[in-house]
């Protein structure tokens, strides 16, 4: 139910309890009953608003979100050229593998296999 059958709903029952309440107090086995009549519609009719208003309340709603970030430096980025620590050769990117969360350079020249350290950017 959207929100304006909702308001619409709510706001009927309460014209119908308040019809209802004058009906009761004019008194009259007639108005009594017409009465009573309309007051228990106004409150099933805000009881099914209610429960309905529930129901929607507790499905999931899908929420489509789109990010877009950019990545960039702090400065200008160059390219450098990685070289062995032992014996200077050039590495190459099938030379490095991630091992538990860290970088391990393999040597393919010398064979010494090291972990590589990020330097601190300030």
């Amino acid at each position: 139910m959207n929100k304006v059958a909702y308001a619409l709903a709510i706001a009927l029952a309460v014209f119908l309890i308040l019809l209802g309440g004058i009906f009761v107090i004019a008194s009259g086995i007639e108005n009594i009953a017409t009465g009573a009549v309309l007051i228990v519609i106004a409150i099933v009719l805000i009881f099914f608003a209610y429960r309905s208003d529930k129901m929607e309340a507790s499905r999931p709603k899908l929420i489509n979100q789109t990010f877009n970030v950019k990545m960039g430096g702090s400065g200008q980025l160059e390219q450098k050229r990685l070289t062995c620590r032992s014996c200077g050769a050039p590495l190459e990117d099938k030379d490095l593998k991630v091992v538990q969360g860290g970088i391990m350079v393999t040597c393919p020249y010398c064979g010494s296999v090291y972990a590589l350290e990020e330097a601190p950017k300030w």
